[in-house]
């Protein structure tokens, strides 16, 4: 039986696709008869990873929601999933952070906007 050759290339892509996020199939061959093929994932849009620095509280009440969804017949929910459903909600509203000077200014319109 043949051994397939990998190649960095192959299976990472060039650094210029790994910087700017272009993913393409590791091969473009035929299969042989017999041989199962992986399917593609779709391509999803470029992902950042993003540290956020929360005080003990905050951390606790990303817990108890995550807790509280499995615990009520869903299952546990990320902290990463939380936020990331936060920051999306919030990109549906008309959030004005023109001229805010400081962190209790920027709660104080967050609050004002969820009702």
């Amino acid at each position: 039986m043949k051994r397939a050759k990998i190649t960095e290339e192959l299976a990472y892509g060039t650094a210029l696709d790994r910087l700017i996020g272009i993913d393409r199939p590791a091969s473009t061959k035929t299969p042989e008869p017999g041989q199962t093929v992986p399917k593609l994932e779709p391509p999803r849009s470029a992902v950042i990873k993003l540290s956020v620095f929360l005080n003990h509280e905050e951390d606790a009440y990303l817990e108890n929601l995550a807790s509280t969804a499995k615990f009520s017949g869903g299952k546990k929910l990320s902290k990463t999933k939380l936020i990331e459903a936060m920051v999306r909600a919030f990109r549906q509203t008309s959030l004005d952070v023109r001229g805010v000077r400081d962190n209790q200014e920027l709660l104080k319109r967050v609050t004002a906007q969820l009702r």
